[in-house]
């Protein structure tokens, strides 16, 4: 019996190895195609990536030449048209592989300044639904759509919005969308340039009042603008750059901010000189953002001595007495009173929402004038573009 029993075992080695070889085999088919597959994903994923960069670079190469005085400057020369639209590419053949179309007068190509990256992108403004140009800060919204492709067929699209900082060279020395009441001896209001040869107007204003009381000095090209229609949106321009403010203060009432020092904010603010109070301050300190959130109806109030060189933006009202001086562009979403003994001189130029009262008949000397170096340097401290919204299309 134990001899037929072996004899029935006969083989059994060989079926377990042809088994294992089986289960190896399978095992074996499983690695190479996992490997495989890793290999897929590990080039696609790199590729992807490739792509999404190439794209990306031709959204930076846009951004970084849509500036004044840059290598290569591109420009928008038509604000208003909804039509228009800017192709950047290593050449026209690309940019007509994303819309460029050579014998239509709105389309405008730029060559890229690099040839190692195949990227097409294109440029437009943002429209309504009426197809009106839209704008933020007086200024048209772009959309700006970059394909990036790569010589393994990869192709990756991003389209990013962008806004323009606000134009900050105000049109006269004082713009006031309210009437505007001058009135002292020694006021001094000098809208042609104290810097350079950029002449702005002295006193512009949206509605139909300047009032001039005593013997103010009112200069420009010309002196005075009434019933102007530059309706600047100055809220927006205080909503953009307050991202950027270097200072942030917040008040839920009326504050007042006496004999700002050293010690105190303005000491940071920056110190700006001048030998005579009607000539311009002179600075080549740093620009500061100085951002004061009164929430629309509340007055930040400086008295004594306080002075700076920048941007001061006021969300509300504006009272300055006392000696005060600052180099750059003071933005009032309110109104200015610019009264009281001291000596105070703006260097740049002012904007403000409300009425602006301008008054040196309580002693000393209130002088604005415009400048456009303070302009320059201002905007040397801005980007010139911020991308505020992306989105990875495919």
């Amino acid at each position: 019996m134990r001899t037929h029993q072996l004899r029935e075992e006969k083989g059994i080695a060989l079926i377990l190895a042809i088994l294992l070889l089986l289960i190896l085999t399978l095992i074996g088919i499983t690695s190479v195609n996992t490997s495989t597959y890793d290999s897929l994903i590990s080039g696609h994923k790199r590729t992807s990536e490739q792509t999404f960069y190439v794209a990306e670079a031709g959204v930076n190469e846009f951004m970084g030449r849509f500036r004044k005085g840059v290598t290569g400057e591109i420009a928008d020369n038509n604000p208003t048209d909804p039509d228009w639209k800017l192709f950047l590419a290593i050449n026209e053949q690309r940019a007509a592989g994303v819309g460029y179309v050579a014998s239509n007068s709105d389309h405008i190509f730029y060559q890229s300044l690099q040839n190692q990256l195949d990227f097409g992108v294109e440029v437009r403004h943002k429209v309504d639904s009426a197809n009106k140009v839209m704008t933020y800060c007086g200024q048209p919204i772009y959309i700006a759509k970059s394909y990036g492709f790569t010589a393994n067929s990869g192709k990756k699209v991003v389209e990013v919005k962008i806004n323009k900082s606000p134009n900050l060279d105000p049109p006269s020395a004082i713009y006031s969308k309210s009437p505007v009441t001058v009135r002292g001896t020694s006021t001094y209001i000098q809208g042609n340039d104290q810097c350079g040869l950029i002449n702005k107007t002295g006193v512009i204003t949206t509605t139909p009042t300047i009032n001039e009381i005593g013997l103010p000095v009112i200069d420009g090209s010309p002196t005075k603008e009434i019933n102007s229609s530059l309706n600047l949106p100055l809220k927006e321009m205080v909503d953009y750059l307050k991202g950027d403010a270097d200072f942030k203060h917040e008040y839920s009432g009326n504050q007042i901010l006496s004999d700002y020092s050293e010690d105190d904010y303005s000491g940071s603010w920056g110190l700006p000189t001048s030998n005579n109070t009607n000539e311009p301050l002179e600075y080549d300190g740093p620009m500061n953002i100085t951002y004061f959130d009164m929430h629309g109806d509340k007055t930040i109030k400086f008295t004594g001595t306080s002075h700076g060189a920048g941007i001061l933006l006021v969300n509300g009202n504006l009272t300055i007495e006392g000696g005060f001086s600052w180099y750059g562009v003071i933005i009032v979403t309110g109104a200015l009173t610019y009264s009281g003994g001291g000596e105070k001189n703006v260097t740049g130029g002012i904007y403000t929402g409300e009425s602006a009262n301008v008054d040196a008949t309580l002693g000393g000397n209130a002088v604005v004038i415009y400048c456009s170096k303070a302009i320059d340097d201002l905007n040397n401290k801005l980007p010139p573009l911020k991308m505020t919204q992306w989105i990875e299309i495919f």
